[in-house]
């Protein structure tokens, strides 16, 4: 870099921390009511769930390992920005090469090949940086020009990768390898089928994070002998809409009708621990509601009183936060130091901790959620012999798009509605606008 650009590189520490990622990954916003300052709220903590975890101290069920560093301890690097292959063999690279004679062309007044050609080292981590958004990427695959996507790098044309396809292979990677594992067993006790499906969250912050519309959902079905369906929840439509047996779409999952008028009353899916009907699904996400008409109150301890919202800001308070939490995730008293430790207060503490989840002490203690799925066998329409569960993921969910074509009047607007008609999802992993995280469960039914 000192010889092409004068720029002379520095080593920081910083960048190898956590502590660089929290500086975008904690947003505390203004909530807005009719241009005027109502409140702030947080609208994302994924850093300080991360601070909150297992994962920066490093304890297992057993307590620290010697030297206080247990065995879950990765900061977010370790994961978004790794340095090891999938069987653990550091990654060699030539770091920042920019000039080399096999690489780039030849130059005048260029150094030596022996100045400027690279050896292989290890310490090179991968940029991936990637969440889940499968969905984005498939836009950028189908419509890059819509979305002003330049396909070729000019300085190597033909000999670059195709960073939309790498960055999609990296997304299906992190969802099956690092994101969550699914857990089955089934019984049959007093003509009653049940299904106890667990939920491991392997991730370092709870899962889903970041922005407030992401989403995951169980898929839980019992199948005959045969293969065919008897009983399902949380199954979808192509559109990525859960329905019920009937393919009408379950409460929560549309918020306007189809001339953009608000629906009256729109219920959400509550945090359940038991499901027993096919119009119930399992969803895990963070639902924020705006202020309300008349002297709104907004703040983390509000009662949201106005409608369900996807707007940045006007997310006075939230409506329900059910999101898996990390493996030990501290209580409140603890995040409260931490917090505190961060520069921040209670506020963080309690925004950054679960929300409508009442007497659910699996999910309290994190790491995980357990939840029964109870199926009389009277009211199949055959014997079940297996029971299949499925977690999906969704970056855009339906009501988020619905509520976007409604409300957004910009040509950014305009140009989701074309990519979001036309893209083509089938044979992809983002088929029906579900990304499958982990493989689907089965188990079979004694």
């Amino acid at each position: 870099m000192k010889n092409a650009i004068g720029v002379t590189p520095e080593h920081n520490a910083h960048v190898r921390s956590s502590e660089v990622c929290g500086s975008c990954h904690v947003v505390h916003l203004p909530v807005l009511q009719r241009d005027k300052v109502v409140g702030h709220v947080y609208e994302q903590t994924t850093y300080a769930e991360w601070a909150f975890s297992d994962y920066r101290t490093g304890k297992t069920p057993d307590g620290d390992l010697p030297g206080g560093r247990g065995a879950r301890a990765q900061s977010c690097q370790d994961c978004h920005m790794p340095n090891r292959a999938a069987d653990g063999t550091p990654l060699q690279s030539k770091i920042a090469g920019i000039q080399e004679y096999g690489i780039f062309p030849q130059a005048e007044h260029t150094l030596a090949a022996k100045d400027i050609d690279l050896e292989q080292r290890t310490g090179f981590a991968r940029h991936t940086l990637v969440g889940l958004n499968l969905f984005l990427t498939k836009m950028a695959q189908q419509f890059p020009d819509v979305l002003g996507i330049r396909g070729e790098d000019p300085m190597i044309t033909k000999m670059s990768v195709d960073r939309r396809e790498t960055t999609a292979q990296a997304i299906l990677d992190q969802a099956k390898k690092r994101t969550a594992d699914v857990k089955v067993a089934a019984d049959t006790q007093g003509g009653v089928l049940t299904a106890r499906v667990t939920v491991v969250n392997k991730t370092g912050h709870k899962f889903p994070s970041g922005v407030g519309f992401r989403r995951a959902f169980l898929e839980v079905r019992v199948l005959d002998a045969q293969g065919a369906l008897l009983w399902a929840s949380g199954c979808t439509n192509e559109a990525g809409v859960i329905v019920d047996e009937n393919g009408k779409a379950i409460d929560g999952e549309l918020w306007r009708d189809r001339n953009c008028a608000p629906l009256p009353a729109v219920r959400h899916q509550p945090h359940y621990q038991t499901i027993d009907r096919q119009d119930q699904a399992q969803i895990y996400e963070e639902l924020v509601a705006a202020p309300a008409e008349v002297a709104p109150v907004c703040g983390s301890r509000a009662v949201p009183a106005g409608p369900l919202t996807t707007s940045f800001l006007s997310q006075c308070a939230k409506a329900k936060d059910n999101r898996i939490l990390p493996h030990g995730f501290l209580p409140l008293s603890g995040r409260t130091a931490i917090a505190a430790a961060l520069g921040a207060g209670e506020t963080l503490a309690i925004e950054a901790g679960p929300r409508e989840v009442r007497d659910d002490p699996d999910y309290e203690s994190g790491g995980a959620d357990t939840l029964d799925y109870r199926v009389p066998l009277a009211g199949l329409a055959g014997k079940p012999a297996t029971v299949a569960a499925t977690l999906y993921y969704q970056a855009t969910p339906p009501y988020y798009l619905q509520d976007r074509f409604c409300t957004a009047k910009s040509t950014d607007a305009a140009r989701l509605y074309f990519t979001a008609r036309h893209l083509d999802l089938d044979g992809t992993d983002a088929q029906n606008w579900k990304l499958k995280v982990a493989d689907t469960v089965s188990v079979a039914v004694p």
